[in-house]
């Protein structure tokens, strides 16, 4: 095993051949070298800077499946995320960080959220570790969030199907801000969780890309209450969307009421056969086999 001195020296060389070949080997080298580490990656030197970042990347790696073996590197990574390291490290630790951390390190991460440098990163880190206590940390922050920030944690909540923030998401669609509102749509399609009271998702002064994510969310949220056997609240949808007149909606609609594979729903189909929309009545012929 590299001790430490070794491998800072060699991740310093001139030599590329001597730096590539100490971060190959920085897998088997302690943790208690991470701080070092951490100021090459934020060093001018380009070079010596891609080695450090190469041989913490191998460090980390190398405890992917070693839970036991985790607590050192992911120690050293939280320290390289203080203000005081350069944003080059702190970037990289978060990253990092996404990929070994635990529920345990998930306050020490939700510190800075609200850093504009790093929140980004931050909240990826967060968004990666299983777990309620990551659902339950991002819930607990979206209320004291910069409004532009917002629809990340919602997008981050979505991504994490967090059953919890299920309300909240129908709370934000209530937002006057459009961002906010259709990013909360997004979330709580993908959740796909039914409430006691349906949400109302926003439908006024939206753009286009607008206009499609809400529609696509509630088609997720149709689909998502389909796979759940939930077969009523999926046909609600479903059919509300064989009424609009886009053909991509309803043909949309078409595809989700065929999966459900009821006689009411292939009822809804069969009505569409005579469609006027030609690709609405070729998606309905199809979908009834």
């Amino acid at each position: 095993m590299p001790n430490t001195q070794q491998l800072l020296s060699d991740l310093q060389s001139k030599d590329k051949d001597v730096r590539f070949a100490a971060w190959r080997a920085a897998a088997r080298t302690n943790a208690d070298g991470i701080p070092q580490l951490g100021k090459l990656v934020g060093g001018s030197d380009p070079a010596i800077a891609k080695a450090a970042r190469e041989a913490l990347t191998t460090m980390t790696h190398s405890v992917g499946r070693d839970t036991a073996g985790r607590g050192p590197v992911v120690s050293g990574l939280l320290k390289l995320t203080a203000a005081d390291h350069p944003l080059a490290t702190r970037t990289l630790a978060f990253r990092l960080l996404s990929q070994i951390a635990g529920e345990d390190s998930i306050p020490a991460i939700m510190k800075f959220i609200a850093a504009a440098d790093v929140r980004e990163e931050a909240i990826y880190a967060v968004e990666r570790i299983p777990g309620h206590a990551a659902d339950k940390a991002l819930i607990g922050a979206y209320k004291n969030a910069a409004d532009e920030f917002k629809p990340r944690i919602l997008f981050a909540l979505g991504h994490r199907r967090a059953e919890d923030a299920a309300a909240l998401c129908a709370e934000a669609m209530k937002s006057s801000n459009k961002d906010i509102a259709v990013a909360a749509s997004r979330a709580f399609g993908r959740i796909g969780k039914k409430l006691a009271t349906q949400p109302a998702y926003p439908a006024a002064d939206l753009s286009f890309q607008q206009a499609t994510d809400v529609n696509d969310a509630q088609l997720r949220y149709a689909d998502a209450q389909a796979k759940q056997g939930a077969t009523a609240e999926a046909m609600r949808v479903y059919k509300m969307f064989l009424d609009r007149p886009e053909e991509h909606l309803q043909c949309a609609a078409i595809i989700g009421l065929a999966k459900l594979g009821t006689a009411e729903a292939r009822a809804a189909i069969q009505a569409k056969v005579s469609s006027s929309d030609s690709k609405v009545r070729i998606t309905a012929t199809k979908a009834l086999g």
